[in-house]
């Protein structure tokens, strides 16, 4: 491997990136490098040409010797968001790993590079969502400030801030009421999405099931009754399941 400023005409994205950002994560990206001028360096490999294709295991050079600047394209392997950013923003070049490798180990990186990944714990990404939001020098930040500053959009931002919120003191129980057992969900937005429409679908069954009973008992029935909401819910389960392929 060896690090060096690589002038931005000179790479070139792999064909075979299958990586997208959508458009409003990239702005976000392009704000982190306008305030701070940090990001990790692109990893790049010498753009293969014919018969001139680098080897895989080939030698890695020593960053300490190579100082000349490139005279070839480079062909981008992961950062290509970034080099995009850094074209919009204006600059000339990027910091780059170059690595020497081959085909296929170019399109096993190309494969993970951007998938290997952990997932973070909500009460643990709750935890420092809220210390972000102190601010420096006691200048608290909004959560419209965070959401310009992390990936999350605004909403999911103040989720976070209310899960890291202490719990309220409990209530006295009551003896003549069932306990209650509160839960957390994170949904993405295509879960989310689903989730509201099944709701949908439930709501407009149960107006059905009270206009039927209107009609046939006059008006006077329970407007919900509950093996009705249970049979409901329970297909609303049935429902997303399957249509996640959970089931």
């Amino acid at each position: 491997m060896t690090l060096q400023w690589i002038p931005l005409d000179a790479l070139e994205p792999h064909p075979e990136n299958s990586n997208r950002m959508p458009a409003a994560l990239l702005e976000k990206l392009k704000g982190h490098i306008r305030r701070t001028g940090l990001y990790e360096p692109l990893v790049v490999r010498p753009a293969p040409t014919d018969g001139d294709r680098p080897a895989s295991g080939a030698a890695n050079q020593d960053p300490h010797t190579s100082h000349a600047p490139p005279k070839r394209k480079f062909q981008i392997l992961n950062g290509h968001h970034r080099a995009e950013a850094l074209r919009q923003l204006g600059h000339t070049h990027a910091r780059c790993d170059v690595w020497l490798v081959g085909d296929d180990d170019a399109w096993v990186l190309l494969a993970t590079l951007n998938r290997l990944e952990g997932r973070d714990d909500p009460s643990a990404r709750a935890r420092l969502v809220s210390r972000l939001a102190e601010g420096p020098g006691g200048a608290r930040r909004s959560p419209e400030d965070l959401a310009r500053l992390l990936p999350e959009p605004q909403d999911a931002v103040e989720r976070l801030l209310r899960l890291a919120e202490p719990p309220p003191a409990p209530l006295a129980p009551d003896a003549a009421a069932p306990l209650l057992k509160p839960m957390t969900f994170f949904l993405r937005e295509e879960q989310h999405a689903l989730v509201s429409e099944a709701l949908k679908e439930v709501g407009k069954h149960c107006r059905m099931q009270i206009e039927e009973c209107r009609i046939r008992d006059k008006g006077r029935c329970d407007p919900a009754p509950r093996s009705s909401r249970a049979e409901t819910l329970e297909r609303l389960a049935q429902w997303y399941l399957e249509s996640r392929r959970l089931r």
